[in-house]
């Protein structure tokens, strides 16, 4: 896709492009002063234009490439990097110390302009997962869930942040099914819902359809820019 994709959209102050960067959860995040980017792995350092953060949930191969994020660290294009207990560990011996940021549940990480919180992760198959709350300069919550559902537990983290937008895993999972999703968008309290961590998003679209829920959904295509305005 290379960085022009990236670059092509400028968004005004109440604006907030998402751009889904592979099939799992790497996602870029602009606002009008600010870029982000979460989980980055299966993309080229040509995709990838300087950030304020990178962000990663857990040590999976899908969420985190090692040489990658050295390599991004390197050409001053990562930012600083905001990583799980276990990543943070595997990262501190070639990345300056000054650039990392260890995530442990429940914390307040970031509060300059830019609110980073990380909450618990449904993730059984990472060793210390997290999720990330995200509060944007003009006032927009993400919550990036990572691989991780949105269970009863973190219903009560999103009940109380009350994010605009939720990725939700829906695929690459045995554990996750139909069900889960519908619970995981219930679970959400979001004015919008994002699939992602899949291939078929469409079936997740139907599911929710069917049970009635009245959840904004979002359907994204890898390297395609999505557009959310604030207040509408």
């Amino acid at each position: 896709m290379g960085n022009t994709v990236l670059n092509t959209v400028r968004p005004s102050k109440s604006e907030v492009v998402l751009t889904w960067l592979n099939k799992y959860s790497c996602v870029y995040v602009a606002t009008q002063t600010q870029r982000l980017l979460f989980n980055p792995s299966e993309i080229s350092i040509g995709e990838v234009e300087p950030v304020d953060y990178t962000l990663i949930t857990d040590e999976q191969p899908e969420h985190f490439d090692e040489n990658l994020i050295t390599e991004l660290c390197l050409l001053k294009k990562s930012g600083k990097i905001i990583a799980d207990e276990t990543s943070y560990r595997i990262l501190r011996s070639h990345i300056p110390k000054e650039m990392l940021i260890a995530a442990k549940p429940n914390k307040l990480l970031v509060s300059n302009g830019l609110i980073i919180k990380s909450y618990p992760s449904e993730n059984s198959e990472a060793s210390t997962p997290v999720t990330y709350m995200v509060t944007l300069e003009n006032g927009c919550k993400i919550f990036q869930t990572g691989s991780s559902p949105v269970s009863k537990a973190l219903k009560k983290v999103t009940m109380e942040e009350k994010p605009d937008i939720t990725f939700i895993p829906v695929g690459f999972n045995p554990m996750l099914n139909a069900a889960s999703w519908v619970e995981s968008a219930e679970n959400s309290n979001s004015k919008i819902v994002i699939p992602y961590h899949g291939e078929d998003l469409a079936v997740f679209q139907r599911s929710v359809k069917r049970k009635g829920l009245k959840i904004g959904i979002v359907i994204l295509k890898v390297g395609e820019p999505f557009i959310y305005r604030i207040g509408l």
